[in-house]
């Protein structure tokens, strides 16, 4: 047990590890964080409604949305965004690679008569003869993913939008990290059963990386048969480090808000939200 609890404590390099895929397609935890998209007094996995109500308007207004204008949402989820930026006019696409939330987004579009196309898919890997003019990535999943598969998403999208299309997403500030602090946890059904049908006991460990500007959340999770590990990474940005990274990928970073919202820009603040424009000029 000693050399168990040691490796379970024990510090990895900064997104040695990634496992979003498997939290978000396993049966039990992808219908626990579809509950939690779906509860508005939650905000464990999506924003609050009237915060998204105040987004979509601010984004059909600042980018001038509606019959003609194409729209990508990567990791749509349930449909929060994609289904109420359909009611624009415009044509919209999402992509998760949770067939439970997909599932859902898709009934609510029927539901309501809207006509959305939406993806199970890894949108890393997705690819679509499509061209959107703008590309959403909203609730802090860019800072989710490591550096390499950022690029690879750069890289995506330098495809997938128009020469002069918007990419609008949300990122963790340096101030942010800040407020983070190392701590180690134990409990048995942790979180109330969210890891787990069956019972099991938790472990969590959380780290932070202050030169790298990265946290850990890392979650080991014991079941009588079986042991998995969850990997949860956020990386914290400022506006020039994104500037770069972007610039590099072919974008420039046109604007910085407060959220996507288009609330003024807080540097103390521990979030932001950037609009990032394509080159113009065709790969």
């Amino acid at each position: 047990m000693f050399s168990d609890l040691e490796r379970i404590n024990r510090r990895p390099a900064p997104f040695a590890t990634m496992t979003i895929r498997e939290l978000w397609a396993d049966p039990h935890i992808s219908e626990q964080l579809l509950r939690y998209h779906l509860d508005d007094a939650a905000d464990g996995a999506s924003r609050p409604d009237e915060f998204a109500e105040r987004s979509v308007r601010w984004i059909t207004r600042t980018f001038d949305l509606g019959p003609g204008s194409a729209v990508l949402d990567l990791g749509c989820g349930p449909g929060q965004y994609t289904n109420r930026l359909a009611r624009t006019g415009a044509a919209v696409t999402g992509v998760d690679f949770s067939p439970r939330s997909i599932e859902h987004a898709r009934a609510m579009a029927q539901r309501d008569g809207l006509e959305v196309t939406h993806h199970v898919a890894d949108y890393l890997e997705w690819e679509s003869s499509d061209r959107f003019d703008l590309a959403l990535m909203i609730y802090g999943d860019y800072g989710a993913m490591s550096p390499e598969q950022r690029g690879r998403l750069l890289a995506r999208l330098a495809d997938l939008l128009e020469p002069g299309g918007v990419f609008l997403f949300d990122a963790a500030s340096v101030a942010a990290i800040a407020e983070i602090e190392e701590t180690s946890a134990y409990a048995p059904r942790m979180m109330n059963g969210f890891w787990s049908a069956e019972p099991y006991f938790g472990f969590l460990n959380t780290f932070v990386y202050p030169d790298a500007r990265v946290s850990l959340d890392r979650y080991e999770i014991v079941e009588r048969d079986r042991s998995r590990t969850f990997w949860t990474w956020t990386q914290y940005f400022d506006v020039d480090s994104l500037r770069a990274e972007l610039a590099d990928a072919g974008f420039s970073l046109t604007d910085v808000h407060g959220d996507v919202t288009g609330a003024p820009f807080d540097p103390a603040g521990e979030e932001f939200a950037v609009v990032a424009r394509r080159s113009g000029q065709t790969r």
